[in-house]
């Protein structure tokens, strides 16, 4: 059942309970912020520069191959602040550029100040850039730009368009940017194994799950202009401080907003909260994470099979209440285990698989072992 569990927690993206887990991001949020005066998105201006390009934006002209006017960054702003990162990269642990460079701009200029910093940029090991698997034609399009390109792609959960489950390795073995960036910053890569027809990924010798659901330390609420994010035509050299890490991109969801258990959240800001759970170990399954799965998988099937509560429940309501207790505490367990997986361990796991683990130890007792057994101990 642990390895069911953990097999579903870093493969499957479907039935993830999407009402369910908004409801606990609420609940988690009103505790942190009314209970424990605490807030999840302090120091993202120390980890993190964030640089919104919104508002820095030129014209793409109708022609033969372009019927409308294209909205696009402004190459030669961009290519200006590019300049600055590469003059500082001492200061820069990695440049993560959210800007999917589909065409070339009018200014062939600007392009090529653009292409050059992008080539000083990737040779230092510390950009990516996003291409697009096209999942219709079954194929990568890469941008019109040399250099490091990933993945910034992900898929709903089923039966919604919400943002819940992130890949770090999706489609044919294509890594995601995050997992560039991360790969890059700690000179370490994702292995992928295989046992028989299962696999799984390990990082730095520890086992990690490839999709996890990510930790909103950061939400849309939390950008401030000038203080922890930055317009790309306005930033300049002072603005950087020591080991950062540059996401580059539409902060402000003009033209890149997803819906998620956070609310409304732009993609670069997506990129920033899956850079800070990798940086957390979130993804990580540790040794205490596999004991805590296996004390309760192991209660319950001991108390589906050994145990049986035979006290009645009394006339007090105090009893009756005590009663329903004992009678159902296997499922406040389960419930329990759920929690206790997304507070301290970072594992969003389903309680639907805890409920069809108990529904099928339920069934294999009702319908294989034989009647007449003795009376079983009341625990």
């Amino acid at each position: 059942m642990i390895t069911v569990a953990l097999l579903w927690l870093g493969h499957v993206n479907y039935m993830d309970g999407f009402e369910f887990m908004n409801d606990f991001f609420n609940m988690r949020s009103f505790f942190k912020e009314y209970v424990f005066k605490s807030s999840v998105s302090s120091g993202s201006n120390e980890k993190f520069l964030f640089i919104n390009t919104s508002r820095n934006n030129e014209l793409l002209p109708y022609d033969n191959d372009n019927t409308i006017n294209t909205v696009i960054t402004d190459r030669a702003v961009l290519a200006s602040k590019l300049k600055i990162l590469n003059e500082n990269q001492d200061k820069v642990k990695f440049v993560i550029c959210d800007i999917f460079f589909e065409s070339p701009s009018a200014d062939k200029i600007a392009d090529s100040l653009l292409q050059a910093e992008i080539k000083k940029l990737t040779a230092a090991n510390k950009f990516v850039m996003p291409g697009f698997y096209n999942d219709v034609e079954k194929e990568l399009v890469k941008p019109v730009f040399a250099g490091e390109t990933g993945l910034s792609q992900y898929r709903s959960s089923f039966l919604n368009i919400q943002f819940l489950k992130y890949s770090l390795v999706l489609y044919r073995d294509m890594p995601q940017m995050p997992l560039i960036a991360w790969e890059a910053i700690t000179n370490i890569k994702l292995k992928k194994k295989e046992i028989g027809l299962i696999n799984y990924y390990t990082h730095n010798g520890r086992w990690v799950l490839n999709t996890f659901i990510p930790e909103f330390r950061y939400s849309q609420s939390d950008l401030a202009e000038g203080t922890n994010y930055f317009q790309l035509g306005l930033f300049e050299e002072y603005f950087l401080k020591d080991e950062q890490i540059v996401i580059i991109g539409d902060f402000e969801g003009a033209n890149d907003i997803h819906h998620s258990m956070a609310g409304l959240i732009s993609g670069p800001l997506i990129l920033a909260n899956i850079m800070n759970s990798l940086m957390n170990n979130d993804h990580v399954i540790s040794v205490w994470y596999i004991v805590l799965l296996f004390i309760v998988f192991f209660y319950v099937s001991y108390h589906s099979f050994y145990c049986e509560s035979n006290a009645g429940p009394g006339k007090s309501l105090w009893n009756k209440l005590i009663h329903q207790i004992r009678d159902k505490k296997i499922y406040l367990i389960l419930l329990l285990l759920v929690y206790l997986s997304m507070l301290v361990f970072h594992h969003y796991i389903h309680i639907l698989i805890l409920l069809s683990y108990f529904g099928l130890i339920e069934g294999y007792k009702h319908y294989m072992l034989r009647p007449g057994k003795k009376e079983q101990p009341d625990c």
